[in-house]
């Protein structure tokens, strides 16, 4: 109906909608939820929707909370407002937000981002013994957990491996931890001591992070294109990690025209980088690692370009197959393949967090799906109801303000008064 990105975008329901119900079956813990109660009813819910654009967070989240908005993002300026950790790191909200009644909706995206190795580097690329165990001790020594703690407010999970939860093939709990990195423990997947990586380091030919053609800290370098001031702390953050192993990290930051040549040509060392789902299957993350996508050699996907022959063999049998107990045995030996020759750090999968207002229903995320709107259903009258609880008009500001100029002006209208008698 409007379509002006700067301003508003509004949609309007289709009269012409082909008939559509809402769905009456769902996972064992949707009726529960209250995720089944208009089932059978005719699709969509709403009338129009209208997508506003508010330049200034502060603005923006001030009329969410005054109920203007029915959903929300959460910026990291208002994030610690709205949400708290308990202590075993699950996300709740705070007691400002749970008296409004908001709800709120996390969910792991299916994304990977990574730090990743050159393969065809001299130093950590390549398939000797001594280039994988210099790359798995990094894998141990870069903490993502503390990252995701540090620059991301908790929104993420470390990843285990190639594909991302909510992805066919990944595997929950002990089964599908990265053993090369972490070990399970009371429940939970914990780093591996970084005595640990040490010791691999050793084993790498690189004691105490010395290169020994030098005798000096192994020099290894990181291609960036984050180059600004907002940076810094997160490139600091990167050169502590390698400094745990005697490891001197060098920044060589670029714009992203030079960037991109670097990777097609294969001249980066050590970079970082991410993919996000073009569909639901784990094809579209481990073709990330198919040796014949090789970005420096056939203009691929593969920025690494790693190249496995086991790996490639394994792919090219797993990646038309139908979903099955052979298909998923097949992927566990593709990511336990990967995690062994650790050509990335397997970083995190970020983890998004919206909130919602009471009158919001049908709340189910579904990062793979864009029809979500058509399930949505508004309470109007709810919204209304607390519109005008939250806003009231507020008028004692202005009486303490007359009050205080009456104390003022008083003196002056006494000393007035008694000149005129005199």
């Amino acid at each position: 109906a409007e379509n002006n990105p700067n301003r508003r975008m509004i949609l309007q329901k289709n009269p012409h909608f082909h008939h559509e119900t809402y769905p009456s079956e769902g996972e064992a813990t949707d009726n529960a939820k209250g995720l089944l109660v208009d089932s059978g009813k005719k699709l969509p819910f709403i009338d129009k929707a209208i997508f506003m654009l508010e330049k200034e967070t502060i603005p923006y989240w001030s009329k969410f909370l005054q109920g203007y908005f029915d959903a929300s993002g959460i910026a990291s300026d208002n994030f610690d407002q709205a949400v708290q950790f308990t202590g075993g790191g699950e996300a709740v909200l705070t007691d400002a937000m749970k008296a409004k009644g908001m709800q709120l909706e996390t969910s792991v995206e299916t994304s990977s981002f990574y730090m990743g190795f050159n393969m065809l580097d001299g130093t950590v690329g390549g398939t000797s013994e001594n280039a994988r165990k210099l790359r798995q001790a990094l894998a141990i020594a870069v903490d993502f957990e503390e990252f995701i703690s540090i620059f991301r407010n908790g929104r993420g999970v470390p990843a285990q491996g190639v594909v991302p939860p909510g992805i066919y093939g990944f595997a929950e709990g002990q089964a599908g931890i990265n053993t090369e990195v972490f070990d399970w423990q009371d429940g939970k997947a914990r780093r591996k001591n970084l005595a640990v990586a040490k010791q691999l380091l050793v084993e790498a030919g690189y004691a105490n992070g010395v290169d020994p053609k030098t005798g000096k800290a192994l020099i290894l370098y990181f291609d960036t294109m984050a180059a600004g001031v907002d940076d810094r702390p997160m490139l600091n953050w990167y050169r502590k990690q390698f400094a745990k192993l005697g490891i001197e990290l060098v920044i060589r930051a670029t714009d992203y025209n030079r960037f991109q040549e670097k990777m097609r040509n294969g001249n980066a060392q050590i970079f970082t980088w991410g993919w996000n789902a073009d569909y639901p299957d784990p094809e579209n993350f481990l073709f990330l690692l198919y040796g014949p996508n090789s970005k420096a050699k056939f203009g691929g996907e593969n920025a690494s370009n790693y190249q496995n022959p086991n790996f490639d063999r394994l792919f090219e049998k797993m990646r038309n197959m139908n979903n099955s107990t052979e298909r998923y045995q097949l992927i566990q030996e593709l990511q336990n393949q990967v995690r062994h020759d650790a050509p990335w750090l397997f970083g995190f999968h970020p983890k998004s967090f919206a909130l919602y207002h009471s009158w919001y229903k049908n709340l189910k995320p579904n990062l793979m799906a864009n029809n979500q709107l058509k399930y949505t259903r508004i309470n109007a009258s709810e919204r209304v109801q607390k519109r005008a609880e939250w806003n009231q008009p507020v008028f004692w500001p202005l009486l303490a303000a007359g009050i205080g100029l009456l104390a003022i002006a008083w003196p002056a209208v006494r000393a007035y008064r008694r000149k005129l008698q005199e």
